[in-house]
């Protein structure tokens, strides 16, 4: 492979197709299935100050990773800024470990969407194939998931300017079923309903302090998303300057956090907190309950199916691009690195991820769970080596232009967040302490692609000086 024929992808993603990119993965489904959970360990006020301090938290990180991605806009993300800081070997690791994140989320999320189709079309489930620990499979899990799955892996194979408009379209629908049935909860809901304010009643510091911690502490796993903008920076429209990508990642992170706030405002005015966080599915069963909205319910059940979609097709863009970057910068096998003649997308590293979606539905989420959870730990990993990563090249590279240099200060403090979110789920006796198969999860993911990164190695069909070029490009 010479440099002149080093795939390139097209520069087609707008401002507001980012902003869509990340928001779309980062609202999800977590708002409808967990808000009773959080209103239970919080209480309306301890939830809302603990996404606002977690969202406050992870600027930082966001501004870390708006500084590389503005000076490094290149397929890959954390790859390139790895590679740039560390080298080949931790830049491989890096990627493979984020790899691990993005890929098994895929199937999880189509897992999901079996599962609330199944709640929001009663009427259309049938009997159960088989079960998987708790979990039932059946024809009406098993043809929602894996029709969207493999529709939304053509749609990627069809190319970049596709897929981001889909993003776009969903996210928009999303927001617009949200202010419907948030605008019933304000005006429908009492202001009384929220006491008392935190989980518990008693001296203020005694309770809001507890309250708070026992909601924070998750509020990255819902927060994630603003990184899947670094994967795809190297597509950035040709009147996107570099700043707006380190602006984009800010702004998904605090539309992120401002849409929790309100979702969590909206179900807790709606009638007393404490009944609502009994119900399962609290978001869409308080409007059913309190008010006897049932087509409120619909309304955020569909929400929250659009918010899944977005979520799958978010992921089948940000790891396909992780993937592509690693196999046409040789730290994976070629084939990765391939570039589809007609659209001009990563068809390979798209099917991938899509192929390993369509596994999901077939197993279950039991079977799948532990290997989000173990992901979890090599999400925040990667979070901690960028701000790492980039103090460091402000000693190693300091001629690089950074058209969103922040403080560095503030990137201290993004690593100091990320260290403490990999630390809650290592130390013992931590709420967050991963079980023991999960860590040997990591290690056997760790190993797998070590092996396959050696198999590239000694190929030896690129240089060096190559595979600077094509994981950096001209930013080397």
């Amino acid at each position: 492979m010479s440099t002149q024929s080093a795939p390139k992808l097209k520069k087609v993603i707008s401002y507001r197709s980012y902003i869509s990119l990340g928001l779309g993965i980062i609202i999800g489904v977590g708002w409808v299935v967990y808000s009773g959970t959080w209103l239970q360990d919080g209480g309306p006020l301890g939830a809302i100050i603990a996404f606002l301090l977690g969202g406050l938290c992870l600027i930082p990180v966001g501004k870390a990773y708006g500084e590389l991605t503005s000076a490094m806009p290149v397929a890959g993300g954390e790859l390139a800024f790895s590679f740039k800081a560390y080298g080949p070997l931790i830049a491989f690791l890096t990627g493979w470990s984020l790899a691990l994140s993005y890929v098994t989320l895929a199937p999880f999320e189509t897992i999901a969407i079996g599962g609330l189709f199944e709640v929001t079309f009663p009427s259309l489930k049938t009997e159960a194939l088989y079960y998987i620990g708790d979990d039932h499979v059946a024809l009406s899990t098993l043809i929602p998931g894996l029709g969207i799955g493999a529709y939304l892996t053509w749609l990627n194979i069809q190319g970049t300017k596709k897929s981001t408009q889909f993003q776009s379209i969903m996210i928009s629908l999303l927001l617009a079923c949200t202010l419907v049935f948030t605008s019933v909860a304000f005006f429908k809901g009492e202001i009384s309903n929220l006491t008392p304010l935190f989980a518990s009643e008693g001296n203020f510091w005694a309770v809001a302090p507890a309250s708070i911690i026992s909601v924070i502490v998750v509020v990255p796993w819902f927060m994630s998303g603003f990184d899947a903008i670094p994967q795809a920076a190297e597509e950035a429209g040709v009147k996107i300057q570099p700043n707006q990508l380190g602006k984009a990642i800010v702004a998904t992170i605090t539309g992120g956090t401002i849409f929790y706030v309100i979702i969590i405002l909206a179900v807790s005015i709606t009638q007393p907190w404490q009944q609502t966080a009994e119900l399962p599915w609290a978001t869409a069963e308080v409007f059913k309950v309190a008010l006897g909205f049932e087509w409120a319910a619909q309304i955020v059940l569909i929400a929250a199916l659009m918010g899944l979609i977005s979520t799958l097709n978010g992921m089948m863009i940000a790891a396909s691009r992780l993937l592509f970057a690693m196999g046409r910068g040789g730290l994976l096998p070629h084939w990765f690195g391939v570039i589809g003649k007609k659209h001009h997308a990563p068809k390979n590293a798209v099917l991938f991820v899509g192929l390993f979606s369509l596994v999901g539905p077939f197993i279950g989420k039991a079977a799948l769970g532990p290997i989000v959870n173990s992901s979890s730990l090599t999400f925040t990993t990667v979070l901690f080596i960028t701000c790492v990563g980039a103090i460091h090249l402000r000693k190693k590279a300091p001629e690089m232009e950074r058209p969103f240099k922040t403080s560095l200060p503030t990137l201290y403090f993004g690593a100091l967040v990320s260290l403490i979110l990999c630390l809650l789920m290592i130390l013992p006796q931590s709420a967050g302490q991963l079980a023991s198969h999960e860590f040997i999860i990591i290690i056997l993911w760790v190993l797998l692609g070590y092996f396959a990164y050696l198999w590239r190695q000694k190929s030896s069909d690129i240089s060096v000086e190559e595979q600077e070029n094509y994981i950096l490009g001209k930013y080397k």
